[in-house]
């Protein structure tokens, strides 16, 4: 994967993105009030969304695998939306005990161009709110 695909993928959900063995991740944080043992949480692992490309076939597509903290009012919007652009949901979970607030973690999938993968996944987020609106 290249620096500059993955910097261009970057751009297109507004985050930041590296390059590591190969596979392309790209993050940026919600700003969301999650808090975990009655305190606040600001940490990468709490307040993910992140895709990942990588394994680029002879057509171009890639596997694309996305996860972000969701509110629960969130979840079906978002499900509805991924699902409509052809990308699977694969999980929806939990990932902290004793938390104060209903969050989740969402994830998806697709084999598919990644410029493509990351269009729909910015479109579908941005539909229910989870990416600000450009």
């Amino acid at each position: 994967m290249s620096k500059q695909l993955c910097n261009r993928l970057a751009r297109i959900i507004g985050g930041r993105g590296s390059v590591t063995n190969g596979v392309c991740l790209v993050q940026r944080l919600r700003n969301l009030n999650v808090r975990i043992l009655g305190r606040r949480s600001r940490s990468p692992l709490t307040l993910p969304f992140a895709i990942s490309v990588e394994s680029k076939d002879c057509r171009g597509r890639t596997l694309n695998l996305g996860e972000t903290v969701i509110l629960e009012r969130e979840i079906n919007p978002f499900v509805t939306q991924l699902r409509k652009r052809g990308i699977k949901v694969t999980a929806i979970h939990n990932h902290w005990l004793f938390q104060s607030n209903c969050f989740k973690y969402i994830h998806w999938e697709s084999i598919d161009n990644p410029v493509l993968f990351a269009q729909k996944t910015a479109a579908a987020a941005r539909a229910v709110g989870i990416l600000p609106r450009r």
